[in-house]
């Protein structure tokens, strides 16, 4: 087995990999951060130092706020991304 041939295999499924989780992460977001906040209770949560802490502050699921969460400060369903476009009237042309 040449140089190239391990380098391949070695590269290749850490690129199929990598794609893998992008797509996971894009289509499963709750799963992702349930993931990364498992991680980051493992790795010692709020009382690790150091090299951890900072990868724990990393990984730590970010608290939503605003309309990104479903309510604001004025309350549940009031940002204005959550009201219904207004009705438009449809009108058919007839082609001459």
């Amino acid at each position: 087995m040449s140089l190239y041939h391990a380098f391949e295999s070695l590269l290749v499924p850490l690129i199929v990999l990598a794609c893998a989780l992008s797509v996971a992460a894009r289509y499963a977001p709750r799963t992702r951060e349930r993931f990364k906040a498992a991680l980051a209770a493992g790795l010692g949560g709020p009382a690790a130092t150091g090299w951890r802490a900072r990868l724990v502050a990393w990984l730590a699921p970010q608290a939503a706020a605003g309309c990104a969460s479903g309510c604001d400060s004025g309350g549940c369903n009031t940002c204005a991304s959550s009201t219904p476009p207004a009705e438009q009237p449809v009108r058919l042309v007839r082609k001459p």
